[in-house]
């Protein structure tokens, strides 16, 4: 399976070997104002399985991460944690027939424009969903600990 993308203008075209996985519409500060929108849809693929032609994107960082633009017209194309991550993200719009693609959760909900209706069937997070995950998990915990070796809570 190959899923073409690209940019605006054609000057940097990618493929994903694979299609992308953890779908999320991202409202945070950074990337309205780096995509000139009011969210951003990614979705993650691991590097091995991206390929990118043609003009190589402009990168450029910020917070401590990575945004990857075509050097040729500007779109925003790609998003990593850092230059040696084992993913990288897709802008969703930028992908030759995104359709197939809809976000699975809705991240940054503090940073969310007052104007933005939500989808409320998808779960959704005030910030990262990896944060609300740790939280979750770290719950689990604290009530597993508090448990006897019977399962009722002490």
């Amino acid at each position: 399976m190959e899923i073409a993308g690209g940019c605006l203008c054609g000057g940097t075209r990618y493929v994903l070997k694979v299609a992308p996985f953890s779908l999320v519409d991202c409202h945070c500060h950074d990337c309205r104002r780096s995509c000139g929108a009011p969210c951003v849809t990614w979705g993650s693929v691991r590097r091995a399985d991206l390929i990118i032609g043609g003009r190589e994107p402009r990168k450029v960082a910020h917070a401590g991460r990575i945004r990857s633009f075509a050097a040729c017209c500007g779109t925003h194309l790609f998003f990593e944690e850092s230059s040696d991550s084992e993913t990288i993200d897709v802008t969703i719009a930028s992908l030759d027939d995104p359709a197939p693609f809809a976000p699975q959760k809705v991240i940054w909900l503090e940073d969310k424009l007052p104007w933005v209706v939500i989808d409320q069937s998808l779960p959704s997070f005030p910030r990262s969903s990896a944060e609300g995950e740790s939280k979750k998990n770290k719950t689990e915990k604290v009530k597993k600990s508090y448990k006897g070796s019977n399962g009722i809570e002490k």
